[in-house]
């Protein structure tokens, strides 16, 4: 099983809407009972500024632009904090308007050898269609997006495959984007996607596994 080389694993949580980045800092994560106070303290902040929010809590890493709001770690025992710190905001914040939503799982591997890293390449984009075209041509990235969602849900899955760029041998990441748009309705502005991401969660993580093994039986 792929996953068996699993060497990082990553998760981040992006919104698209309308955001004061401002506001969310850590000092107000704290006063808002999200954090501890002693976190605020002893996060690593880069920048503060109207137009860009970026801080490291140690477990998470946040940047929030006025059109994009992203929240990520590599740990994870913190995914499903990460995905309650980033609910609780939200319901704080009821009224910043959402359009979209993507939980990004992203995962590097280590394949077994030299051949093998070939060859998943290969497989994906067979590179026997470019052997006239260029000399000796490899895969640097694949991207495959779906046009509708599976479970009806307005939005899309789009899989990025590329070379890792962690400090890996042979190293590939697989970047899996469970893509969202929903309308705002009745739970408030960003109500529909606060519901939208308690409800997915899990089945997000069920799609992730089975894109992974399928796409490795087909290597």
């Amino acid at each position: 099983m792929l996953k068996d080389y699993l060497q990082v694993n990553s998760l981040s949580i992006v919104f698209i809407g309308d955001f004061n980045p401002v506001i969310i800092q850590p000092f107000w994560l704290a006063n808002k009972k999200l954090i501890k106070e002693q976190e605020a303290v002893d996060t690593d902040v880069e920048l503060i500024h109207n137009e860009l929010v970026k801080f490291d809590l140690g477990w998470a890493s946040t940047e929030i632009t006025k059109k994009r709001f992203e929240v990520r770690t590599a740990k994870e025992p913190y995914f499903e904090p990460l995905r309650d710190l980033v609910i609780s905001i939200f319901t704080i914040l009821p009224e910043t308007p959402i359009e979209a939503m993507g939980i990004n799982h992203i995962m590097h591997f280590a394949l077994p050898d030299k051949d093998k890293f070939y060859e998943f390449g290969n497989k994906l984009a067979p590179l026997n269609n470019w052997e006239d075209v260029i000399n000796n041509p490899r895969v640097l990235s694949f991207e495959v997006h779906e046009k509708e969602r599976k479970d009806g849900l307005p939005g899309f899955v789009r899989i990025k495959v590329r070379p890792s760029d962690q400090n890996i041998q042979y190293g590939v990441s697989i970047n899996i984007n469970d893509h969202y748009a929903l309308s705002p309705g009745e739970n408030g502005r960003n109500g529909e996607m606060m519901k939208c991401l308690k409800d997915n969660w899990a089945n997000s993580y069920t799609r992730a596994d089975e894109i992974i093994e399928k796409l490795w039986e087909k290597i």
